[in-house]
């Protein structure tokens, strides 16, 4: 990301060129600065604002309370920048002067407990695939589906941003290469349960949208309706008596399983044949799906994330899985390892709306415990804690569609 001059200058030293690639044989330089006290006036705080197309706040309160979040995050980012040795750099962005609920609102994802259902398993399907050798990269950003950085503004809608692009990278890959309403996920998909929230921008699950997405169909944006970031009124009513019921369509087992779609069933005229839940807390099935299949939605502790702007990301400080992403591939750069993820913040978030997470030789055994389970993991009533895996909790909760022959 880069911004203008005294917003966040961040300096790179002549011999270094900052590429996509950052790691630990060519670590950051200590030349990026924040604005100090006599730089970080209202006049650079108006100019920060009008830089992300935003207008200045007429109230002057409220204008003063945001100037003074955004020089508590300056401080807070050169703070970070200031670390020798660090992998990723911190940076000012449109996200700076929000309060700490309003960036609470953009984390609208929790995943799905297990409920009675009719998973079939796929474990035979992964001991096939794990027989496979993994090449040391790989990447699915180069297709058109992936070029849409998509933005949930003010809406905690990220599971069904990511849902909504990993349908479309899947339907380009395997299927009839069409889009899918975000939209019509935020108004339409049931969450009785409240799964990670109540539903709309209040947050719900990937494995809800995929379930919706099989047994009732899904619009394109242009049959629907452009995304608002707002729940609005579904045009369908959905009860016990309708087909698919509000039962087929919520209780399922979310538990690792494929769910296939019946050859009656709406998904099958564009190509969907089913979706999985793989395995919690497998590094193995995560990676042979992104590598083979195509991206996968997978779910994070994104606390720690706000003020990322570029490098390979090793923040978390904890495992309080708060957030749908989508996993567009995997790399390496020096001796570090990184997953690369597609946000839902919009293009000027991190590096063009993407980030680069560490990924460890043994990620399965980089785990703690998500000890608040309300604000990411729980349907309503559920408050044990539960085990998260990988940097970021990143194996707690991955969800990827099936794709085949139209019928």
């Amino acid at each position: 990301m880069v911004f203008s001059a005294g917003l966040l200058l961040v300096t790179v030293a002549s011999s270094l060129t900052i590429t996509h690639s950052l790691g630990l044989h060519a670590r950051l330089p200590l030349t990026s600065r924040v604005p100090d006290d006599d730089h970080a006036s209202e006049t650079t705080f108006a100019a920060h604002l009008h830089k992300h197309g935003r207008q200045p706040y007429s109230d002057p309160l409220e204008f003063q309370e945001r100037f003074a979040l955004f020089r508590t995050r300056a401080a807070e980012v050169e703070k970070h920048n200031r670390h020798p040795n660090r992998r990723w750099t911190a940076g000012l962005n449109h996200l700076s002067d929000r309060t700490d609920v309003e960036l609470k609102q953009l984390l609208g994802y929790k995943g799905t407990k297990a409920k009675v259902g009719n998973g079939v398993s796929s474990s035979s399907d992964r001991n096939m695939l794990s027989k496979r050798p993994l090449p040391e990269e790989r990447s699915w950003t180069s297709y058109a589906n992936q070029a849409f950085i998509r933005d949930q503004g003010q809406c905690g809608s990220c599971w069904a941003v990511a849902a909504s692009t990993v349908l479309g990278a899947h339907s380009e890959l395997w299927g009839t290469n069409r889009s899918f309403s975000t939209q019509e996920i935020v108004d339409c998909v049931p969450n009785p349960h409240k799964c990670g929230g109540t539903g709309g921008c209040d947050g719900a699950t990937v494995e809800l949208a995929m379930q919706y997405t099989m047994m009732k169909g899904m619009r394109e944006p242009s049959e629907y309706g452009d995304y608002t970031a707002k729940t609005q009124n579904c045009d369908q009513a959905i009860s016990d008596v309708t087909s698919p019921s509000l039962k087929d369509l919520t209780m399922f087992d979310s538990n690792s399983m494929v769910s296939l779609a019946k050859e009656s069933a709406p998904s099958r005229l564009f190509g969907m044949t089913g979706w999985e839940k793989l395995a919690s807390n497998k590094y193995r099935p995560l990676m042979e799906a992104l590598y083979y299949k195509g991206p996968v939605a997978v779910s994070i502790a994104a606390n720690d994330i706000f003020e990322y702007s570029t490098g390979i990301f090793d923040g978390c400080t904890d495992f309080i899985v708060n957030h749908a992403v989508t996993l567009v591939g995997y790399g390496k750069d020096g001796s570090d390892k990184y997953y690369h993820i597609q946000n839902s913040w919009g293009p000027s978030w991190g590096e063009g709306g993407r980030f680069r997470v560490h990924r460890l030789d043994k990620e399965d055994e980089h785990c703690g415990m998500d000890t608040k389970p309300q604000e990411g993991v729980a349907c309503e009533g559920d408050t044990e804690p539960v085990r998260a895996c990988g940097t970021c909790g990143l194996l707690f909760d991955s969800v990827i569609p099936h794709f085949g022959s139209t019928k």
